[in-house]
């Protein structure tokens, strides 16, 4: 469940060398930022907003499964094995960027050791994220799934509210479903529970965590197993 930071991982000295380096760059709301099958030729380096990650299914539609956010890398490991790109990228919110050019980045991870060592370490990141994921798949249940997500959006989009985080999502039912690996239908009657238990209020896509406590317990119960 956890998520790295890359540029939190970086020194002083590495990061002003990638600053200096790369462009900055800002998305809209809803933009494309890659395609999957486009070159890939820049590393994207989030600074504002956030971008979801999304694939297609069999039948031609776009199936979120990631959304990352500031200080999170995208794009990186077809640089290094100079493959196209293997899934979209697309702005959920207002986005700001640093892309950071194919020469660019190969100059930095070959003479730079200690940027090098903070890529090796959020790429591990994201292998163990990824083998979690799959047992989430494999063994939890819809609550556990639902719980996590929300957790997860609560993170990254909620604001505090009197009681609970309120939660603007940026995301539909259905990318909400596709992210938790479970239908819509199932989306919806796991949310009906929870308001039924009161530890969410929702209307629309504003969802109010009432027991952050409670749902944090439930998205913890399969992390001990990762």
């Amino acid at each position: 469940m956890s998520t790295g930071r890359f540029l939190s991982r970086l020194t002083p000295a590495d990061r002003q060398m990638l600053e200096a380096r790369a462009h900055a760059r800002a998305y809209r709301k809803g933009a494309v930022v890659f395609l999957d099958g486009d070159d890939a030729s820049e590393v994207i380096l989030i600074t504002k907003g956030h971008i979801k990650i999304t694939v297609a299914s069999q039948d031609g539609r776009e199936v979120l499964i990631e959304v990352r956010g500031p200080g999170e890398v995208i794009g990186e490991m077809g640089l290094i094995d100079r493959s196209p790109r293997s899934a979209s990228a697309f702005a959920l919110s207002a986005t700001e960027v640093l892309a950071l050019s194919l020469r660019d980045f190969t100059e930095l991870v070959d003479t730079t050791p200690s940027f090098t060592r903070s890529l090796l370490d959020e790429m591990v990141q994201r292998i163990r994220d990824s083998t979690f994921h799959q047992l989430e798949l494999s063994l939890d249940d819809v609550a556990g799934r639902v719980a996590r997500r929300l957790i997860d959006l609560s993170r990254r989009f909620g604001k505090p509210r009197q009681v609970g985080v309120e939660i603007r999502s940026p995301l539909t039912q259905q990318e909400l479903a596709d992210w938790s690996g479970v239908s819509r239908q199932a989306v919806v009657k796991e949310l009906t529970r929870l308001r039924e238990l009161g530890w969410v209020e929702t209307q629309g896509r504003t969802i109010v965590l009432r027991n952050v406590a409670a749902l944090e317990a439930r998205a913890a119960e399969l992390a001990g197993l990762a």
